[in-house]
Formats: structure tokens, C-alpha cells, sequence
């Protein structure tokens, strides 16, 4: 009780904390919930869904640590929410999922950078460019050729690498 005679309630001392582990904690039960429509055998504790769902809840619990940080220590508080690196990095992932499966991962891949790149206004294209097609073909290396998964790499007319 304060000296009014009211209840005390607590003080928010970190608002940009609050709010970013309330999305975190969002994030998490989204997960959560999309997670228990994998199916699990009745005979064993371990599913597909076992490991996502550990790293859930530690999703979970690092959104309740945010949370609880905003109202302990003092923080920032909640600023103008820019659009643009919101838009072309979700653009982005979506340009990955549509392109992938018609033009192969390194042409989607690439795309999705180049998109997502944009997000900043501080961008040099020829510096973007040239990282992104650095980390396609680490990443064509690395998945198709070091731990030889089968992805198509890229996907032409007559032709699939």
C-alpha cells in the first residue's frame, strides 16, 4: 500500500522491454499452438515437435524475463514503429516461399536478401549485391554439396540443378 492508503501498483520502467517481450510470449503461444496439431505417438514422450516446442517455451520464458525486466530496471520508452524495415523483410520471406519452389532456393535466396536489404535507407547496392550472392553460394555449398541435402538449387525450363 502507498501512503494514500491505495494499492501500490507497479511502475513501468522499461516500456520498449514490455512491449517487446509481450510480442515474444504472442510469437511463443502462436507457436505453441501450431505445435500441438503435430501429431505424437502414444507410446513416446519423443515427437517431431519436441525440440520447437523446448525452444518455444525458452521463447516463452525469455518474453516473460523481457517483461519482467521493463517493470525492474529502467529502459527506453516505446518510439515511432518504422514500416519500411517491417514490410520489405516480411516481403522478403515471402518472396522466398512463392519463388522457391519455381526458381530453386539459390535464385529465391538471393531475391530474398536483395528485398530485405532494401529495408535500411543507409543501403549500397553494389555492397548488397555482392554480399548476398557471397552468402547464396556459402549457403549452395554448404547444404547441397557439404551436407548433401536434396534442394533444388535452381529450377529452368529443361533444366533442374
Amino acid at each position: 500500500m502507498d501512503a494514500s492508503g491505495g494499492i501500490r501498483r507497479p511502475r513501468l520502467r522499461g516500456p520498449q522491454d514490455v512491449a517487446a517481450g509481450a510480442t515474444v510470449v504472442v510469437i511463443a503461444a502462436v507457436l505453441l499452438r501450431a505445435l500441438s496439431h503435430v501429431s505424437t505417438n502414444s507410446y513416446s514422450a519423443f515427437s517431431p515437435a519436441l525440440f520447437p516446442s523446448v525452444c518455444t517455451y525458452a521463447l516463452a520464458v525469455g518474453g516473460l524475463v523481457l517483461i519482467a525486466r521493463g517493470f525492474v530496471k529502467d529502459g527506453p520508452g516505446l518510439e515511432r514503429w518504422p514500416l519500411r524495415p517491417a514490410l520489405l523483410v516480411t516481403l522478403g520471406v515471402a518472396a522466398f516461399g512463392l519463388v522457391t519452389p519455381v526458381f530453386g532456393y539459390g535464385p529465391a535466396g538471393l531475391l530474398t536478401m536483395l528485398i530485405a536489404g532494401l529495408a535500411t535507407p543507409e543501403v549500397r547496392f553494389g555492397e548488397l549485391f555482392a554480399v548476398s550472392l557471397g552468402l547464396i553460394v556459402f549457403s549452395i555449398v554448404l547444404f547441397s554439396y557439404v551436407l548433401k541435402l536434396t534442394m533444388p538449387i535452381l529450377i529452368l525450363p529443361g533444366l533442374s540443378l
